[in-house]
């Protein structure tokens, strides 16, 4: 009876192997985990994340660096917003320190959409938002209706109705005439569009210079943009 006699593999070669068969089944299951982790954040992040980003914000009016104690306190700020994302957006509400902000009236020139050419800042009451084209100019002028020391101009927004009383001092003007809603539920936000937030605070909401704000936005999907501020700081 014959027997063949094979040499076996050498103890230190098969430990050898082991180990690269470890090493590269570990490698296999690293891409694996990582990859399906890496999409499940992804998809995830595209539902809850707000596509709208905040470019720039501006506490302060332009025109009044000098002016009334009001207006120096803060009751306007401009902010400019951009559509990040790869769909349009449109925005339902928009909060300034927890308070929901009413919007400034709309349809002053006959056309739904439209706002006044110039929007009344309110002294008391609700304070008021409008969201325009970001290539509309704005500037703010002191009211003949309530005037204060220095040249008066008559504003020609809306009178006695949602967020224009002529009980203010100073008021928010357009370069364009009744310039066009955007970002809204009407005219959603176009991808990779931008819109310019103007907010008008009541005298009681103004605020001081150095102190921080938070300016939160919802849009009709239900997902939120969150910005946290600071007064008398631009950019």
């Amino acid at each position: 009876m014959k027997f063949s006699r094979r040499k076996a593999v050498s103890p230190i070669i098969a430990s050898l192997l082991l180990i690269a068969i470890a090493v590269a089944a570990g490698i296999i299951v690293y891409v694996y985990v990582n990859s399906l982790a890496g999409g499940l954040t992804q998809g995830g992040g595209q539902q809850v994340a707000s596509q709208i980003q905040m470019q720039a914000a501006n506490f302060l009016p332009q025109n009044y660096a000098s002016g009334p104690t009001k207006t120096e306190n803060g009751q306007v700020l401009d902010v400019f917003l951009e559509n990040t994302g790869s769909s349009s957006v449109s925005i339902a509400s928009v909060y300034f320190d927890g308070t929901a902000l009413t919007e400034w009236q709309l349809g002053s020139s006959g056309t739904a959409g439209d706002y006044g050419t110039s929007l009344y800042v309110p002294a008391s009451g609700q304070s008021c938002f409008a969201l325009v084209q970001s290539s509309v100019s704005l500037t703010y002028t002191r009211t003949a209706t309530t005037p204060v020391s220095g040249t008066t101009t008559t504003c020609t927004g809306i009178i006695g109705t949602v967020c224009n009383t002529a009980s203010t001092d100073f008021c928010v003007v357009s370069n364009a005439a009744n310039p066009p809603e955007t970002g809204m539920t009407t005219v959603p936000l176009a991808a990779q569009g931008t819109a310019q937030l103007v907010i008008g605070l009541n005298l009681a909401s103004a605020v001081t210079s150095g102190s921080t704000h938070t300016i939160k936005i919802v849009t009709t999907s239900g997902t939120q943009a969150v910005f946290s501020i600071v007064a008398g700081r631009t950019g």
